[in-house]
């Protein structure tokens, strides 16, 4: 599900691009949705993205880096991109919008599986594991999503 902070950005690069709701809405369309606030964290990103180069092009924004790309890492740790995608795939599974409660979430299901305080430790072997532990905890919650959809 899209955070707050996301559905805030889309409505505001929406207004500073200029964006008729019409093209809009087509726009939501194209990821199977009536509204922003049903996109998923991946989807709004990627929506974000989008509008960021448009506004970019008009000179109307500057884009900010991607999180942890300054960070330097050695070889053998994570890399940013697997950092990125781990906070998420684990916000598209978190049943709470809150930040504070996500980040917090995941160092615990870090902690209790992993042995690992925060992400910022993951090896790329370990990454690699936890990415396949929340895709696979990801497939669990979508099968008892559809099996109670069922019984209802």
């Amino acid at each position: 599900m899209a955070t707050t902070f996301q559905i805030r950005k889309i409505h505001t690069l929406k207004n500073i691009i200029g964006l008729d709701d019409e093209l809009y809405r087509e726009m939501l369309m194209s990821f199977d949705v009536q509204t922003s606030k049903n996109l998923t964290y991946t989807e709004a990103i990627i929506l974000i993205d989008i509008l960021e180069d448009k506004a970019i092009a008009l000179n109307r924004w500057e884009k900010k880096p991607k999180k942890y790309e300054d960070l330097y890492r050695i070889d053998k740790m994570a890399t940013q991109s697997q950092l990125r995608m781990i906070e998420g795939l684990w916000r598209e599974i978190c049943y709470f919008d809150n930040d504070i409660f996500a980040t917090k979430s995941l160092r615990k299901f870090l902690k209790s599986k992993f042995k690992i305080d925060d992400v910022m430790f993951l090896t790329k072997a370990k990454a690699s594991k936890v990415i396949q532990g929340i895709k696979g905890m990801e497939k669990n919650l979508k099968i008892k999503k559809g099996a109670a959809a069922l019984s209802e």
